[in-house]
């Protein structure tokens, strides 16, 4: 009998011996999303039968996990700042800490119509995020990726803010052509041996596209790009808002401080590591 508990304790203990460290919340997720259910009715019913077809899915699904790919990617969809975002592998999948950045920006932004743009949006979570908190900001979101924009307009879509988010290919911040008083921009920080040590612990990094993570040798080539810049993309009295490696935050932190004059501010994420660090131009 293929119920939905046996069907758990089979996957929780196949992901388990392949080393997965959240087997059993990943074994719940996967089926909850095969069988269309919340994991609370997978807990309340655990003797309810799964189909034959249901089940090979289920199976299948699990030995994909196994072999480490991400949980976000196997059922197509992330959660971030409270709005679901669909993600392939064509987008790095949105992080728990980035939220780090829509607050400090939403505080900045607090309520006014203001143009924002998110550089390098991939999904589209950043932007999106502030579009659906911030009702009269415009957001224009930048990506040298088509496929990531595509992501990036689907989602907008699907959570509502398409009329207000303007999508434009092209690197950096190159797309502008007028200013405008926001800047934020989770831009890649990884260093090559930074990706292969952390892809070697089955991480979802070794499936996510490698142009979304990895940013030179030192990891900040991107970062110094889009700083520089910034004087010709963002008005008098306008913030930027960079996402960081907490150890890269006092370098970025000068960057911003000799480039734009003002004074710079660190945000810390929930772990009370350096996530973000911001500067308005004077």
């Amino acid at each position: 009998m293929r119920t939905w508990g046996a069907e758990r304790a089979v996957a929780t203990s196949h992901l388990r011996t392949a080393g997965i460290e959240t087997a059993a919340l990943d074994a719940d997720v996967l089926l909850a999303h095969v069988a269309r259910v919340e994991k609370e009715t997978l807990y309340a019913h655990p003797d309810t039968e799964l189909s034959r077809g249901a089940c090979e899915r289920y199976r299948e699904l699990i030995d994909r996990r196994a072999r480490g790919e991400p949980v976000a990617y196997l059922r197509g969809w992330k959660e971030f700042y409270g709005l679901r975002f669909a993600v392939d592998p064509r987008v790095l999948i949105p992080r728990p800490e980035t939220e780090t950045l829509v607050e400090a920006a939403r505080g900045h932004i607090a309520g006014r119509a203001l143009t924002v743009v998110d550089v390098g949006t991939g999904s589209g979570a950043v932007a999106i995020a502030i579009a659906a908190h911030e009702p009269r900001v415009n957001v224009i979101a930048t990506d040298v990726s088509a496929d990531a924009l595509a992501v990036a307009r689907a989602n907008a879509l699907s959570n509502g803010v398409a009329d207000r988010i303007e999508l434009r290919q092209g690197d950096l911040l190159t797309p502008l052509t007028a200013p405008v008083e926001v800047v934020v921009a989770n831009l890649p920080y990884l260093r090559p041996e930074a990706l292969a040590e952390l892809a070697g612990e089955r991480t979802s990094l070794a499936y996510e596209p490698r142009v979304a993570v990895v940013a030179g040798a030192d990891g900040l080539s991107l970062l110094r790009r889009a700083i520089a810049e910034l004087p010709r993309v963002l008005a008098r009295g306008g913030a930027a808002f960079f996402e960081v490696d907490p150890a890269q935050s006092r370098t970025v932190a000068q960057l911003l401080e000799a480039t734009l004059g003002g004074a710079v501010r660190l945000t810390r994420d929930l772990a009370g590591e350096a996530r973000v660090v911001a500067s308005s131009r004077l």
